[in-house]
């Protein structure tokens, strides 16, 4: 036996005073919830630490005089339970019992490691199976929606592949009895058959109510109106030649609900005639259908109209039968496979979250629905203080996380940091520039400080707004818990609007994904992001100069060869069109690019706007004024330096069009492309509204209505159609160029004959 074994009963009633008064005192207060008190320096650890059992013990054995059995026997309990972990401590794997417990600890945890490699081999499964999942869902998008649509619009009659023996009216939403189930002319076992007799008939049907025929319980006879509504040339079983429906020619109604039997060939009714059953079922009718599909309803577009039809199928789960097999496996695919497995991948995601922690580092793949899966959604959405409760809890996760996140990305925020250093003062306005043009380069300035920032005070900041909200909430209820209302106002506070909570969490996941994009991104692109920071201050730099020192510059050419101010303000004015409109396209660019798109042509395409921009300053500068002095003493000459100026500038844009050809296919997304060339259109555009503008200002007639007409034609030239071939995209290129330059040969010519 171990040593605890071999105690007297002697010894354990002389050692107890103070766990005797500890017994028969009143219990202790429950204990408050408080933070963690701060830990003591290690020079007070002696005398703050507590007291061990044997210090706790008084051999004062007058005190066990007068104790009751039960507390003598409690008191045993104690003694001995406490000897026992001496001796489990101090004997280590020799005590009996320790030896006992490490041989179930060492069974125990051969079955956790069995169950900790099944588990991973079942998530490993659960990944692989949820990958397919999402793949499948990513197969399921498209136009498909639109065509059911259509294909509803088309056909009337509908039957069901999981609800057999009924078909659907699409114009009153009415469930029919399929006649190939529903029997025409049982008898029971009196011999009586069902068309000449009410109460048979009535029978019939109520055993179809009973017995579900179809899957409904709510089987009537048709009024007269519904019945006529049923029976049209395209009904299945009718035969309008012959006024037959099964080759039947009377059968059941119902007027002012008394049963009527109704003659097809006439329409002509009695009470008396034989006639057969066709039941009707309303389970699917909505409320007003027929007026809100109806052609006379202006309030409902057709394709809303449609809408309710389909939703008859979808809320109801059926599975309609379309005349076109693959619009009935599109529908199958759309309404019923695509829920089902997104139903599957919310089991998965269910399965994954039990399977292991809450995901608390913050990477590309970061998953918040673990962390979401800790909390009781359902609970929390009944009750107000529950909401918030977990709010305060999950938004402390999320502030951890980033700091976590903030920690380990260090070194490259600091990295960035560096480049980014010209995007941290504030834009200040330029004297010398317009407040359209110290708009744009504030914005672009704005744009990029904000979409390249690495930092996480910004997504801190929000996520600590939230924080504040909930607190906030429980101040106002210990402020209802004061007040003498408390139940009005908890009422109060409970109607308050909040956004569902698993929105709130999905939201504030993404706030910290965004941040670990960027990081990401720059991570993974920092040449690129170094020239978009450079490139920005030199633009920014450059435009500031062409309002200063190129400006100056040209006056100074223009005074030079004797050229008045009033000429040299307009041809800088015509300049500062161009040049702000080439200054447009460049945030446009970088947003692109930020985005994902053409980041190893950006320097190639930048460099390009640049070089087209610095033809355009070199034309201003050093060309145009040989124009000017070429046509100066010639009658109408500043007609002719207008056309041949905009020419020139012409063969400017032109060349930057030949220079995006080549990167633009290079490009493998079509969305590259077409950005390209949606992108370059402005500038290219820019000679022909200088010219189609002037001569409407001009008013000038000797420029035929027609020329003017076939000039703005060019530009609405469609050069997306030739973006498959780059050699077609070239002639398109050369044919726009000579029908350009063939237009103004003849402006000028015909300006040349007036």
């Amino acid at each position: 036996m171990g040593l605890w074994g071999n105690i007297s009963s002697s010894f354990i009633l002389s050692v107890a005073n103070q766990t005797t008064n500890q017994t028969n005192a009143a219990p202790p207060p429950a204990k408050e919830k408080h933070k963690p008190a701060k830990s003591k320096k290690k020079s007070d650890k002696a005398t703050d630490a507590p007291p061990s059992d044997t210090e706790k013990i008084s051999l004062n054995v007058e005190s066990l005089k007068g104790m009751g059995m039960e507390n003598l026997l409690q008191l045993r309990e104690e003694l001995l339970e406490k000897i026992r972990r001496i001796a489990e401590t101090c004997e280590g794997i020799e005590n009996e019992a320790n030896a006992r417990r490490i041989t179930e600890l060492n069974g125990r945890q051969a079955e956790l490691l069995a169950q900790k490699d099944e588990l991973k081999a079942k998530l490993f499964a659960l990944d692989g199976e949820l990958g397919t999942i999402g793949k499948n869902i990513q197969n399921l998008s498209g136009s498909g929606p639109e065509k059911i649509l259509q294909a509803i619009k088309n056909q009337r009659w509908y039957f069901f592949k999981n609800k057999p023996k009924v078909l659907m009216d699409r114009d009153t939403a009415l469930l029919w009895a399929d006649l190939n189930y529903f029997p025409l002319s049982p008898t029971d076992d009196t011999g009586y058959n069902y068309k000449d007799n009410h109460e048979e008939k009535r029978r019939v049907l109520d055993k179809a109510n009973t017995n579900k025929f179809g899957d409904c319980n709510d089987w009537k006879f048709p009024t007269m109106s519904e019945f006529k509504k049923f029976i049209t040339s395209t009904t299945p079983h009718y035969n309008s030649s012959s006024h037959k429906l099964k080759d039947k020619e009377y059968w059941t109604i119902t007027i002012d609900d008394e049963i009527n039997g109704i003659n097809l060939k006439d329409n002509s009714t009695s009470e008396g005639w034989w006639a057969q059953i066709i039941p009707c079922s309303h389970a699917y009718v909505p409320e007003d259908y027929e007026n809100n599909i109806s052609s006379s309803n202006n309030f409902y577009t057709d394709t809303e109209k449609l809408q309710f039809t389909l939703d008859i199928f979808v809320q109801n789960d059926l599975i309609p039968m379309f005349d076109d097999e693959a619009i009935t496996h599109l529908y199958r695919t759309i309404f019923v496979d695509k829920p089902a497995l997104l139903k599957q991948l919310a089991e998965v995601e269910a399965q994954i979250a039990d399977l292991q922690p809450a995901q608390r580092k913050l990477t590309a793949n970061f998953n918040y629905k673990p962390l979401l899966a800790k909390y009781d959604v359902a609970a929390i959405a009944k009750s107000p203080i529950k909401y918030f409760d977990a709010v305060l809890n999950v938004a402390d996760e999320f502030l951890d996380i980033l700091n976590e996140y903030e920690t380990a990305q260090a070194e490259t925020i600091a990295a960035f940091l560096k480049i980014a250093l010209k995007l941290k003062a504030k834009y200040t306005d330029n004297p010398n520039l317009t407040p359209e043009e110290n708009s744009l380069l504030a914005e672009r300035q704005k744009f990029l400080a904000q979409r390249l920032e690495l930092g996480t005070d910004e997504p801190k900041r929000k996520i600590l707004a939230v924080k504040a909200q909930a607190e906030n909430f429980f101040k106002r209820l210990e402020a209802v818990n004061a007040g003498d209302n408390s139940i009005s106002d908890l009422a109060a506070l409970q109607a308050e609007p909040r956004a569902d909570f698993e929105l709130l969490v999905e939201n504030m996941a993404r706030i910290i994904l965004d941040t670990q994009r960027r990081v990401d991104f720059f991570a993974e692109n920092k040449d690129l992001v170094a020239s978009v920071v450079n490139f920005n201050a030199h633009w920014s730099d450059n435009y500031k100069a062409f309002k200063t020192s190129l400006r100056e510059e040209l006056s100074a050419a223009c005074r030079n060869e004797s050229i008045d101010d009033e000429i040299f303000a307009a041809w800088y004015d015509d300049w500062q069109v161009k040049r702000f409109a080439i200054e447009q396209r460049f945030l446009p660019l970088v947003e692109f690019a930020i985005k994902g798109n053409l980041i190893d042509a950006f320097d190639v395409i930048s460099g390009s706007l640049q070089s087209y921009r610095d033809s355009v300053d070199k034309f201003y500068l050093h060309e145009r004024k040989n124009i000017y002095q070429k046509f100066v003493f010639t009658s109408g000459g500043d007609l002719q330096e207008k056309f041949e100026t905009e020419s020139e500038l012409y063969k400017l844009a032109e060349k930057l069009q030949r220079d995006l050809q080549g990167i633009i296919f290079s490009c493998d997304k079509a969305e590259e492309r077409i950005f390209l060339l949606n992108w370059s259109e402005p500038l290219l555009n820019l000679p022909i509204d200088e010219i189609s503008n002037f001569v409407r200002d001009k008013n000038l007639d000797a420029i035929s209505e027609e020329v003017l007409t076939q000039f703005t034609a060019i530009k609405r030239q469609n050069f997306a159609t030739y973006l498959s071939d780059s050699k077609t995209y070239s002639e398109a290129i050369q044919r726009r160029e000579q029908e350009y330059n063939a237009l103004i040969f003849r402006m000028r010519k015909d300006l040349h004959k007036s």
